[in-house]
């Protein structure tokens, strides 16, 4: 299936989880099936691989639209850590998560355990070589990209390892798309109580990550079709 389109493989792994009992297990995949079916709304039209969980901690899905990857990765870290409310939130449960964006060379049946590309490799290798307290890392076409999307998840991880429960949901609130007045109804609080929450957590600061991540990949986009187009028509 080679071809210029460009895919995002998000891979990730959860931190710690040889340390969770059976019954935390169980909660784990409860949040994060409910963190695949979240992004399944967000994006019905945008899923090339479901997400699937390998070995009980381990889980990959494919995006056919590079500019949705970042909100779909913080739909994830978001839903564990409202999945698993902590009095310390040091202890909130959270996981590491390599995007990895480029052409895909081959992907049977929509089953991304066992595609290959450029995608893949990047997101596979960049999780494999993921450090210290590191949680997202980006790899892309351009290394420019690169550099400035590194020191723009690391803002967000300081940002998330601050939420609390509470916090985090409110967060997966706003990625959905959810005006506060829907999320308070849904949630059983008041309004008020979810601006606070949005407040405290950077919920201004965590969309204008969401919006500089997708400007400059649609305009890499952008560039790419332009420059391919261009060598195609002077063959």
């Amino acid at each position: 299936m080679k071809n210029d389109k460009l895919y995002a493989v998000i891979t990730g792994d959860i931190v710690d989880s040889s340390k969770l009992t059976s019954s935390q297990r169980s909660r784990l995949l409860s949040a994060l099936k409910s963190s695949f079916n979240t992004i399944k709304d967000m994006m019905p039209d945008g899923i090339h691989a479901s997400f699937e969980i390998h070995r009980g901690d381990s889980f990959q899905g494919v995006l056919t639209k590079p500019d949705t990857a970042f909100r779909a990765a913080i739909a994830i870290r978001a839903s564990l850590r409202h999945g698993f409310k902590t009095k310390q939130r040091r202890y909130a449960l959270d996981a590491r998560i390599a995007i990895g964006i480029g052409s895909i060379d081959f992907l049977p049946a929509g089953r991304g355990s066992e595609g290959d590309g450029e995608a893949f490799r990047r997101s596979g290798q960049t999780l494999d070589e993921m450090k210290g307290d590191q949680r997202l890392i980006i790899r892309t076409p351009w290394r420019e990209v690169d550099a400035e999307l590194d020191i723009e998840c690391a803002l967000l991880d300081a940002l998330i390892n601050r939420w609390s429960g509470e916090q985090a949901q409110a967060i997966l609130g706003q990625i959905r798309g959810l005006t506060q007045e829907k999320a308070a109804k849904e949630f059983g609080v008041s309004q008020p109580a979810v601006r606070q929450r949005l407040k405290s957590a950077g919920g201004w600061a965590i969309e204008k990550l969401c919006h500089r991540y997708e400007q400059a990949i649609r305009e890499k986009e952008a560039q790419r079709l332009i420059i391919n187009n261009n060598k195609h028509r002077s063959l």
